[in-house]
């Protein structure tokens, strides 16, 4: 072996051993979780925890014995189901509301020549960086006055102020990564703005469409700040649920593999509609990658 071919091999051994490490470093608060979950004590391998000296004897108390009695408490606890059926029912209606905006904007913001263009670019990035504890006590005044706290359309509408933004500028990135002949070759044809937006922009775009809306359910699933104080018994989200301990009531003794447990199965919604979509979301970034 040549002195070039050990040094390329060298390098792609370090490549792989630090894409090794990156997702360990990614996956170990998830495994962590699951584990914990399972009831798996692995202290002994890492600090010795569950080694006991009786009598001057070592004595293990831990060991590998997982057992599925926390989740399945989990999903026989009906608090719980209920907290993932409403935060479904949030993210799904506050994604379609931003969409029904976000998609027609985008595209006007990529085609259309429209004065000040620029500035409501701006202004929508700008909104991206409005912290959410400036906006949380004019829209907790005006849910409690409007009777939208503790509903479902209030919720909704709240988290716009989180996702529009995002969904206007990433739906405009797409629709622009379009070729200019297609739409050249559209209106040559006789096609109207309409046609051009319903016939060709749209079923070109759709993978990218779907990618947008899973990032946005993304960022509404695992939100809390709002959801803690815009949402009461009635339409708590998952996240403030496990972190109030899974309680309908104010208090509850903290049960780590309770906790675990059922903060691991608030990731499955989210896997399971990534497992449902991922061919387009690949679409959907090739997209992306394409201009």
């Amino acid at each position: 072996m040549t002195h070039r071919n050990r040094r390329s091999v060298a390098k792609r051994g370090l490549f792989y051993v630090a894409l090794v490490l990156a997702a360990l470093y990614a996956v170990w608060p998830v495994s962590i979780m699951i584990e914990e979950g399972y009831a798996i004590d692995l202290s002994p391998i890492w600090a010795g925890g569950g080694v006991r000296f009786v009598g001057g004897v070592p004595f293990y108390s831990g060991g590998v014995n997982p057992t599925p009695v926390h989740y399945l408490d989990a999903l026989n606890f009906g608090h719980f189901p209920r907290l993932v059926a409403n935060s479904t029912v949030i993210a799904v209606m506050s994604v379609a509301i931003a969409l029904l905006i976000g998609v027609p904007a985008g595209y006007a913001l990529a085609r259309l020549r429209m004065r000040g263009k620029r500035f409501l670019l701006s202004l929508l990035l700008a909104l991206r960086t409005v912290s959410p504890f400036v906006v949380i006590l004019p829209l907790f005044l005006l849910f409690v006055h409007n009777g939208l706290w503790d509903t479902y359309q209030g919720m909704s509408l709240a988290y716009l102020v989180i996702i529009l933004s995002v969904v206007v500028w990433m739906l405009r990135g797409f629709f622009t990564d379009v070729s200019l002949e297609v739409y050249e070759a559209a209106e040559l044809c006789g096609a109207s703005d309409r046609q051009i937006f319903w016939r060709i922009a749209l079923p070109v775009v759709l993978p990218g469409i779907t990618v947008t809306a899973v990032f946005a359910f993304a960022l509404i699933w695992n939100e809390f700040l709002m959801a803690s104080i815009l949402t009461g018994p009635a339409v708590q989200t998952a996240s403030v649920g496990i972190w109030a301990g899974l309680s309908a009531s104010s208090f509850k003794v903290v049960e780590w593999h309770d906790l675990n447990a059922v903060g691991t199965l608030a990731f499955v919604p989210a896997i399971v509609l990534y497992l449902l979509i991922k061919r387009y979301l690949a679409k959907g970034f090739s997209l992306a990658m394409a201009r």
